[in-house]
């Protein structure tokens, strides 16, 4: 067996024109991977080391760019694809707007990272409980009861902030970028499912554009009267201003200079109208509202402090809590430092989630959450599977307003919310010591075991008043007493609920969970337990990010992911829900089906593969042949074969002798000056087509006959299984400038398309006569044309939800689901195929 390639594209020039090839070493031989050594690109005898040239005139296109005053590094790639022939099979024109469109069905996923106080329970809902939270460029509503999101699409940027007005009808959302943008918009309730899935919230009240020396909208808060919006916004010289509107009137009517660094957290007191705080890097504001802000609190006292304060709650006894970086709690009297407990968390305290009787939980990047009871003691500890940061925890209080504390709007407490009851072990979740606390008026005491314990924990309580008494007279002599809290971290396990929430479940609800791991949970009040809502993928700005995605060939219910959290996830179209899960403990980067969906090929970061079977249970094999990030791995459509591809430039083809997993390399494509980002397989599994991260396309076929020779024009004969590779001759249309409509403010966002901006592209059969390509951008967008899409005059359909590049498009076997998952926010979406109307 042996491989020739020859490329179609390539930057660099060729002097020698009469070299085509060379079968000097047609015989492959068999290498194993001990063999490989650092200079293996010269000692491989498998690798291919010669390709038929093709000189592009790189001074003749720079010429022409200038003249006609192009971006040359944009305009560079499009004027190479004048060099793709097409196919010698005849496709007729068709340049007409597609006839589906797409509608968001479902998200999985939370927006978990770079973020705080993105969680809403609003509990006064008029029947199914909803939940509000943002992920990308969405607002999202979602009655997990109900398996029905529905979604809130005006902004053009990702969303960074978002509040709800205290009579839990309107919204308001912040997005980043410059001009920042805030829209106010109303929140649709249901009572019940109706039969319609995937909704847009359309019709904004307001959209408040902010100045333009902004670049980011951080954090905001209505008032306690809900007159007014609070907005933290952050400027071009990374200095936070505080701006006030009276967003019923759609404007803008005080802007302060706050913090000269970042703020984080903007937090109303729910027993005033007036007054509010503001939490950021080594400092701590407290603020009252006229008609112009200014601070309450006095400098002087609080000039001490040196320390960032990340989360903060006003309590039922009116005593502001904050979380510092440090690990730390502070207590407010006042607007004055009272008590510090020190080392609560071990590290930063990122959220703070009142409950209704004086008590409170603190979670932090530990993973843990502490509770800590009337006395503002903390009592006991629980965590969530994987003990991922925790991002928010909201009990549908609305910082208490819902619950009646202070004056002003009067709303009743919700009777769905009964105060924590305590938690069965459920997949060990929640910690052994958490499991067997109970509450009596909302707060976590131990189990009694008769009455004689009773009487005796009655007597213990009154020593115990007594000695609480003792201790606030020290307190008063010593202003910072120190705490510590006790460690119960539970073992997890890497399973999954089998409970789904059901409308019952969704009614005793005690408080939700969301976590920087893209997860949301719940804590149910009748069941005592935690129930998994949604999980999408971890992403974090050092590196972490998802990039895999398949679709099973046989199951239109099945897709699969993987990323660098080391997961893979397997998920149901149907259930909307992840089925499976298992982490592998290292980065991964690509996945794919085998034809006949038993086993699932897995590339890594560091240059290896493994096949699993399709339960996630056994690992039928595992190779390492290279020392970098395998970017894609594709079977043949016949079984036979699978191609890899890695950042050392290679595509590797190994032998698939059986489903058991026996996998030989037999041959190793050479020729790329570049990493290999895409591969193609033909519907003959006889030739390859692959794409480079320089936009190079090469063609690569498999030969038997040492002797035979290669046509140079092969791959014009050939039809192609997949179409992953964004640079070919079908997608020559899908480059340039393209706009993209807001389906909700109908504002138009231009984005110039070039081979370094469209990350991933896909192409499904719907008939005879109607083939549809899905491409997504490096902006958040997805776009379906017509296939083949050859011609510059291709009218398509834009989309906007990512809120990064989109890294993956997959369509499923049903031929009316697409799946989309971003790179960066770790989303995974779920879009339905629909009849334009």
């Amino acid at each position: 067996m042996n491989c020739c390639c020859f490329s179609l594209l390539k930057k660099n020039k060729k002097n020698d024109l009469t070299e085509n090839y060379d079968r000097s070493n047609s015989n492959i031989n068999i290498l194993s991977s001990n063999n490989i050594s650092d200079n293996s690109k010269e000692e491989n005898p498998t690798d291919i080391q010669k390709e038929i040239p093709a000189i592009i005139d790189i001074a003749s296109i720079n010429e022409r760019a200038t003249k006609q005053k192009w971006n040359v590094s944009s305009k560079f790639d499009l004027l190479c694809l004048e060099r793709i022939l097409s196919p010698l099979k005849e496709y007729t024109l068709n340049v007409n707007l597609p006839p589906k469109t797409l509608r968001i069905e479902n998200v999985y996923g939370y927006q978990g990272i770079y973020s705080r106080r993105n969680l809403y329970y609003p509990v006064e809902a008029p029947s199914a409980q909803p939940i509000l939270y943002y992920g990308g460029k969405l607002a999202i509503l979602s009655y997990f009861s109900l398996k029905r999101q529905m979604f809130y699409t005006g902004h053009n940027k990702k969303i960074t902030c978002m509040a709800i007005h205290p009579d839990s009808k309107v919204a308001a959302s912040g997005d980043y970028g410059s001009p920042s943008t805030v829209h106010i918009w109303n929140i649709p309730y249901i009572e019940k499912f109706d039969g319609k899935e995937g909704d847009e919230i359309k019709n904004p009240i307001y959209i408040l554009k902010l100045d333009k020396r902004f670049i980011q909208t951080v954090s905001m808060s209505f008032s306690r009267c809900g007159n007014w919006l609070l907005v933290i916004a952050l400027n071009q010289s990374y200095q936070s201003e505080i701006l006030c509107f009276e967003w019923k009137k759609g404007k803008e009517i005080s802007c302060t200079f706050c913090h000269d660094d970042k703020v984080f957290n903007l937090i109303v007191n729910p027993f005033s109208r007036k007054e509010f705080v503001t939490l950021g890097v080594k400092y701590i504001r407290f603020w009252s509202l006229d008609n112009l802000l200014h601070p309450s609190d006095s400098i002087e006292k609080n000039q001490n402090l040196t320390i960032t304060h990340i989360s903060g709650a006003y309590l039922k006894s009116k005593i502001f809590v904050s979380g510092t970086i440090k690990g730390d709690i502070y207590f407010w009297k006042n607007n004055t430092l009272s008590v510090i407990c020190n080392n609560i968390h071990k590290g930063p305290v990122t959220v703070i989630s009142p409950l209704r009787n004086n008590n409170f939980l603190s979670g932090g990047r530990d993973g843990r959450i502490v509770y800590w009871n009337e006395q503002h003691q903390p009592v006991n500890e629980f965590s969530v599977e994987g003990n991922p940061c925790i991002r928010a925890i909201d009990a549908g209080s609305l910082d208490g307003i819902l619950w009646g504390w202070g004056d002003g709007i009067g709303r009743r407490a919700s009777k769905s919310f009964k105060g924590l009851n305590g938690f069965k072990n459920r997949n060990s979740v929640c910690s052994n010591s958490f499991l067997h606390e109970i509450t009596r008026s909302s707060s976590l005491l131990a189990v009694d075991n008769n009455n004689n314990n009773n009487n005796n924990n009655n007597n213990n309580n009154n020593n115990n008043n007594n000695n609480n008494n003792n201790n606030n007279n020290n307190n008063n002599n010593n202003n910072t007493p120190n705490t510590n809290a006790n460690n119960s971290i539970c073992n997890n396990i890497d399973t999954l609920p089998d409970d789904t929430l059901d409308e019952q479940k969704s009614k005793d609800i005690s408080y939700i969970i969301g976590c920087e791991d893209s997860s949301l949970y719940i804590f149910s009040q009748t069941e005592r337990e935690i129930i998994r809502l949604t999980e999408g993928s971890y992403c974090s700005s050092d590196g972490y990010e998802l990039w895999g995605l398949d679709t099973h060939p046989l199951n239109s219910d099945i897709f699969i992911t993987a990323g660098d959290d080391g997961y893979v996830r397997v998920y149901n179209l149907e259930k909307k829900e992840i089925i499976r899960k298992k982490n592998f403990g290292i980065r991964l980067h690509s996945i794919c089906f085998s034809p006949s969906g038993i086993n699932i090929a897995v590339g890594t970061d560091e240059g290896s593969f493994f096949i699993i079977n399709e339960n996630l249970e056994i690992i039928i094999s595992a190779i390492i042949d290279r020392r970098a990030t395998i970017y894609d791995i594709a079977y043949s459509p016949n079984g036979k074969y699978l191609a890899v591809a890695s950042h050392d430039n290679y595509i590797d083809i190994y032998e698939v002798e059986s489903d058991l997993g026996y996998y030989q390399r037999f041959m190793s494509c050479r020729g790329h000056s570049s990493y290999v980002t895409h591969i193609d397989w033909d519907i003959n599994s006889s030739m390859i087509r692959s794409n480079s991260s320089n936009n190079e396309l090469f063609y690569w076929s498999l030969i038997t006959d040492p002797n035979k020779s290669i046509d140079p024009t092969s791959y014009r004969k050939v039809d192609w299984h997949t179409s992953k590779c964004i640079l070919q001759w079908e997608t020559k249309g899908i480059f340039g400038s393209k706009i993209v409509k807001n389906p909700t403010t109908q504002e138009d966002i231009e984005h110039f398309l070039s081979p370094c901006t469209v990350y991933c592209c896909d192409k499904v059969k719907i008939n005879n006569e109607l083939q549809l390509l899905a491409v997504g951008d490096a902006f958040g967008n997805i776009y379906i044309y017509r296939f083949p899409a050859f011609s510059n005059d291709m009218q398509y359909q834009a989309f906007h939800a990512h809120g990064g590049p989109v890294a993956n498009v997959k369509f499923a076997v049903n031929l009316k689901t697409l799946i989309s998952v971003g790179a960066t926010d770790g989303l995974v979406i779920q879009w339905n195929l629909e009849n334009i109307k």
